[in-house]
């Protein structure tokens, strides 16, 4: 079957040769954002991806750089002046807002919250969604996830959104595989405690790090963990069991069976935290003397 061009009728958009000559190396959602922006001049990725059905934001900002790298666009923001979060957030006029999305945002956070929110807050709630590109989807999951760690703020929610985005969560997708990730750390965090009879509330930061790569990094499970701490006797602390279990994973050693085939580590193979020894009740001194005397020389010496 044969095509021809249609007759014009109405609105033609003049291309650059610069967009054709890429056709062939830039994927659809590329050459797409590049019409896009010829046709409205608007380069801001949070509404490129709204508008075109793009993945994530971050598919906007990567097309984007591709046509700044490839000539077609020029990268003005280091002469843009740089505006406070504060100051940006304070700007939004709430009540001329007529984006639905809003409303349901503000709303949808003071239930998580469990109270109601001041002006300057919403404010800068409803500035994590405009100003920040966070889908609203995104923002209401941290505010729940903030909530049931106790912290019910907007600025609780602004820094842990931060650490979100630094472990690559952009959409409502990522953001429920990294909430997952959390309650699972969580979960091996409060076995581990029980192991070595703590409270799971005082673990430090690297002592959580820790027991989070043994499993997630080291494919470490229960049964490893406790062979360690029979290993590690007195000294059952979560930085000496890492030694130990560091040592193994050195020597391949990655089984309970293989642990107990190994034998004793030196202690030159242990990164430990030293406790001093426990002092040896007088009772089980005078036992250890008991064993280890040499009963067959006295009984000689008394012949």
């Amino acid at each position: 079957m044969a095509y021809t061009l249609a007759p014009y009728n109405g609105d033609t958009l003049p291309v650059p040769q610069i967009v054709l000559t890429h056709l062939a190396q830039a994927d659809g959602d590329t050459v797409r954002t590049a019409l896009y922006v010829l046709q409205t001049g608007d380069t801001d990725p949070r509404t490129i991806a709204r508008t075109l059905g793009l993945p994530s934001i971050e598919a906007a900002r990567r097309a984007l750089q591709y046509w700044a790298g490839a000539g077609l666009l020029v990268n003005s923001k280091a002469s843009a002046p740089v505006v406070p979060a504060e100051e940006k957030a304070a700007k939004i006029d709430l009540a001329s807002l007529n984006d639905p999305y809003v409303s349901v945002l503000c709303e949808e956070a003071q239930t998580a919250f469990g109270k109601a929110l001041s002006r300057s807050e919403l404010q800068r709630l409803v500035a994590l969604y405009l100003n920040d590109g966070w889908q609203p989807d995104v923002i209401l999951l941290c505010c729940a996830e903030s909530a049931r760690q106790g912290r019910r703020s907007v600025a609780a929610v602004a820094r842990e959104l931060t650490r979100w985005r630094e472990d690559g969560v952009e959409s409502g997708e990522d953001a429920e595989r990294y909430l997952c990730k959390v309650k699972q750390r969580e979960e091996w965090c409060a076995d581990a405690a029980a192991q070595f009879g703590i409270e799971p509330t005082a673990l430090t930061r690297w002592e959580r790090g820790a027991i989070a790569r043994w499993h997630e990094e080291w494919g470490i499970g229960r049964e490893m963990i406790d062979e360690a701490l029979l290993r590690a006797g007195s000294k059952n602390t979560i930085r000496y069991v890492d030694g130990i279990l560091r040592a193994w994973r050195a020597q391949g050693i990655a089984t309970v069976a293989a642990a107990r085939g190994q034998g004793q580590l030196s202690g030159s193979n242990i990164l430990a935290t030293e406790r001093p020894a426990a002092p040896q009740p007088a009772a089980a001194s005078a036992q250890k003397d008991l064993f280890n005397r040499n009963w067959a020389a006295m009984f000689d010496e008394e012949g």
